[in-house]
């Protein structure tokens, strides 16, 4: 992309506002973001010092307010680097809130701050040109009434600082010290003997990390970040509010992107430390700044452990080891793991969820170490009769038999734990494991019996857990039934540990899936207690599996199991391990939304946020809820992906000028049918095309855009052409070569000469006659000027070579009206050619998301009749009529034409 301006003063009041297609670029940025601002006064060359970072020769223009270019990161492929050029301040003070705003902004935002200055003197009377500093103290703060001194916050959250001091005299002394200090600031200013509030006063005291003549790398991730963040603070600004940085944050949590501001936490969950502390422990090189750490009445946890993989071998930022993904806090209270989240949402690859639930100390961990591929680490292992695991805990590894995919393997705390004692928790923990899973594995030991089938009366609650539809209030909503839910619900597999039985069946040797197929047989009379956890479990979960497991080694061994080697394992226990890890990687399926549309693992983790606030707040999780605002999120970044593939195609392609108009239309209709092509793979559930017309209006300025570079390019390479040419005609004018009798014809067969070479000019555009039009018509005063002191001439024969100029110039402004006709004709075609694309494409994502709800509505349709005859078997008539009509009103469904029309036709 070019640079665009971000934020701009508005004429008539001076206010700040938001460029709102900035912001859709910058939330098409999924990618970790390096950001850079630069601030200062006029004419130091800020403008040039961003080009060169962006490696170009011009970019940013000189207009007033902040303008962003988002570019590739030179060195890191998988990030972004983001630089913002501010409007340089005056030598006399001018609109000094607008200014003091923008700079708050350029603080804000950025993770590394350019100071840029030329050096005029004494370099500390540069540093204390930047009053805007002053006011930071005043126009933010990071907490509401808090007790410890502002500064001190703001100094942890703020940009490292660093002062670019142009146009330098040599000085061998001043060199060699910014060398052994490495380039630390202070070395470089004078002895300290400012007031308190002076310019650099203020530097030294809210910038820890300064440096002179040196660039860092901080980042933060996602640039939908940075967008919200920024229209928060500018709405602020706008209605001459204090920035209150715990509030922004906390809104932001609220919507579902959680925020914080980052300043280092006491690691017992107390206020940050006083200064004199802080100044003790802080290392010598600060942690970088991030936009999504934790909130801020949180302690701040471990980092997670990252495995350093040889280039080529694995995934980058593939988990070593698990972390807590959504703690399980006293009381109940359930909240995400920040630095969790923003570890799953950094994978972008599609993922299969695997999540384990059951009774506590039923060695759950142990099966997903298995399935991870590990001997030894991984999930922690129990081994007393408390129950261990606390909360979900998440790994994510590359997927062992799918390329380009990440397993992510969830641990849910043992539920039934009588230390706990809360039922309410265990069922929401087991509801999230049911959202967030493609396979959900329910670990028991012994037998399935009546016991186990009890234990598992979680299952029956989902529908006061969990509703698919957002209309109406509390559980299952009334039209609701098994199938909507089968839509959202993983696969399910029922691990049974420490098996002693013969699977046998009346003699006859039956197979694991038979065995739980019997145990899930419902009988005519039989206690509800009993007959509703199958009940529920074949209406939800009709993909079933069963794996059982004999004990892995002597009871006294058990407490050691994982430090114990194969040898001293069962052979049985590991070949049923051995066939349940195979299966599971084999068969479980990518996490897919109903309609087919793949979840990553930034999805995913929207998905835990989702659901977790909802029970924060007291609501009952609502997955059509939670599917529209996945959709809108991601059909808003497939705009931004689009257009970012429209440009990279465009970059890659384009040779400006074009010959012609229609060559330049075909580059753009390549260019725009990739585009589409992103967004199509990428949008979901836009089913008023909302979105794709965002793209369409885009990618339409884009053509205009296009036209208009490539008019620019050939008008300037034909002004170059013809000045080069004309430029002897241009000297022999000035030396009066053509003030003689004869000079006028003499002028006229020049000027066609140079016309020839200008027509034999290679590769000058669309603006060749145009241009040249111009040129001529700006001689035709010397021309004039010539023949009227032509002694050659008679007036009659001057009279006729003026005619004669009229009518070529007449012929020449024809042709060009007539190519400017052609020109807004193929205009017009390629306006419908462009239609016709959206529309061919549209229909045939149409047409590809109802062959996937046909599909899905097949196989939901095939179990309600595998269910129906099971039922009719088992003499529960009244639910074979419920049954019959749920399938009746599924066919209509089926036959019901499609709900979704082409808006964009």
């Amino acid at each position: 992309m070019e640079p665009v301006c971000l934020v701009e003063p508005v004429p008539s009041s001076g206010a700040l506002r938001v460029n709102p297609a900035a912001l859709g670029l910058l939330r098409g940025l999924t990618r970790p973001l390096h950001v850079l601002a630069v601030f200062g006064p006029r004419g130091t060359g800020k403008s040039f010092l961003m080009d060169r970072l962006a490696g170009q020769g011009e970019g940013f223009p000189c207009s007033p307010g902040i303008w962003v270019w988002c570019l590739p990161h030179p060195t890191q492929p998988d990030q972004a680097l983001v630089l913002l050029d501010t409007e340089g301040f005056p030598e006399q003070e001018g609109d000094k809130t607008k200014l003091s705003q923008l700079f708050l902004l350029n603080v804000l935002l950025s993770s590394v701050l350019v100071y840029n200055t030329r050096s005029e003197g004494d370099p500390q009377r540069q540093l204390d040109r930047l009053t805007y500093v002053r006011d930071l103290p005043q126009m933010v703060q990071v907490l509401d009434e808090c007790s410890w001194e502002n500064s001190f916050l703001l100094s942890s959250v703020l940009p490292s600082f660093v002062w670019c001091l142009r146009d330098v005299a040599p000085d061998p002394c001043l060199d060699e010290v910014l060398e052994a200090t490495g380039h630390e600031l202070d070395s470089a200013l004078s002895s300290p003997q400012d007031l308190e509030d002076s310019p650099s006063s203020c530097v030294q005291r809210l910038f820890p990390c300064r440096k002179l003549f040196r660039f860092c790398s901080p980042r933060v991730d996602g640039g939908h970040v940075l967008a919200d963040f920024l229209e928060r603070v500018v709405d602020l600004l706008s209605r001459d509010k204090p920035v209150l940085l715990s509030e922004i944050c906390n809104d932001l949590q609220q919507e579902g992107d959680d925020y914080s501001v980052g300043y280092p936490m006491d690691p017992t969950g107390g206020a940050p430390p006083r200064r004199a502390a802080a100044s003790d422990a802080q290392p010598s090189v600060p942690e970088p700044k991030r936009e999504r750490v934790v909130p801020l009445q949180a302690f701040r946890p471990a980092p997670p452990v990252l495995a350093q993989a040889a280039p080529g071998t694995a995934q980058p930022g593939t988990m070593e080891e698990p972390m807590c993904l959504i703690e399980n806090w006293p009381g109940g209270e359930l909240q995400l793991n920040q630095r969790a989240l923003g570890l799953l949402q950094s994978f972008r690859q599609p993922v299969v969820v695997v999540a384990i639930a059951g009774l506590y100390r039923t060695g759950k961990s142990y099966l997903l170490n298995r399935l991870a591929g590990k001997d030894r680490g991984g999930f922690s292992l129990g081994a007393t009769v408390q129950s261990h695991t606390k909360g979900i805990w998440m790994w994510c590894l590359p997927h062992p038999r799918r390329a380009g995919h990440t397993l992510v393997l969830l641990d849910t705390e043992g539920l039934g734990d009588v230390e706990k004692g809360d039922t309410k928790n265990d069922a929401w923990i087991f509801a999230l494991a049911v959202l967030l899973s493609s396979t959900l594995v329910y670990n028991s030991l012994g037998t399935i019996d009546q016991c186990a089938l009890e234990q598992l009366h979680y299952v029956t609650e989902l529908t006061e857990r969990i509703k698919v539809k957002a209309a109406g209030e509390g559980g299952q909503q009334e039209g609701e039934d098994s199938a909507e839910f089968v839509q959202f619900f993983p696969a399910f597999v029922w691990a049974v540990r420490d098996f002693t039985l013969q699977l046998k069946l009346d003699g006859r040797e039956i197979t694991e899936d038979e065995y739980l197929e019997n145990a899930l047989k419902r009988r005519e009379g039989q206690p509800e207690k009993l007959d509703l956890p199958k009940k529920y479990l074949r209406q939800y979960f009709p993909s079933r599996k069963c794996f059982v497991f004999d004990r892995p080694a002597p009871r006294c061994d058990l407490p050691r199991l994982a430090e114990l080697p194969e040898t001293a394992l069962s052979p049985e226990f590991l070949e049923q391990t051995q066939c349940f890890c195979s299966h599971v990687h084999q068969h479980t399926g990518t996490k897919t939304l109903p309609g087919g549309h793949v979840v990553t693992g930034t999805l995913l983790g929207t998905l835990a946020v989702t659901y977790v606030n909802a029970i924060r707040s007291g609501a009952v999780p609502c997955m059509e809820s939670a599917v529209l605002a996945l959709a809108q999120m991601e059909n808003s970044a497939a705009v931004g992906e689009a257009v970012a593939v429209y440009e990279e195609q465009l970059a890659r392609r384009a040779a400006l000028p074009t010959e012609s108009v229609q060559e330049l239309l075909e580059l753009h209709a390549q260019c725009e049918r990739e585009a589409l092509r992103a967004f199509m793979a990428r949008a979901f559930k836009d089913e008023e095309q909302q979105y794709q017309w965002q793209l369409k209006d885009k990618l339409d300025s884009k053509r205009s855009e296009l036209c208009h570079r490539n008019e620019l390019a050939s008008s300037d390479r034909c002004t170059a052409a013809l000045m080069e040419l004309s430029q002897e005609l241009e000297e022999r004018v000035c030396e009066g070569s053509y003030s003689v009798p004869g000079g006028y014809q003499r002028l006229l067969d020049d000027q066609q000469e140079m016309v020839e070479k200008y027509q034999l000019v290679p590769g000058k555009g669309i603006m060749a006659a145009e241009v040249l039009q111009q040129f001529l018509k700006s001689k035709e005063t010397v021309a004039q000027a010539v023949l009227q002191t032509d002694q050659s001439l008679t007036d009659r024969q001057r009279e006729i070579e003026e005619e004669r100029t009229r009518a070529e110039a007449a012929e020449r402004e024809a042709q060009l009206c007539q190519e400017m006709q052609t020109r807004t004709e193929q205009l017009l075609q390629d306006q419908e050619r462009s239609h016709e694309e959206h529309v061919r494409q549209l229909t045939a994502k149409m047409e590809e998301d109802r062959r996937q709800l046909l599909a899905e509505q097949q196989r939901a349709l095939a179990l309600k009749l595998q269910e129906q005859e099971r039922l009719l078997r088992e003499g529960f008539r009244g639910e074979v009529a419920q049954l019959g009509r749920q399938m009746q009103n599924l066919r209509k469904e089926m036959s019901r034409p499609q709900r979704s029309r082409c808006v964009v036709c």
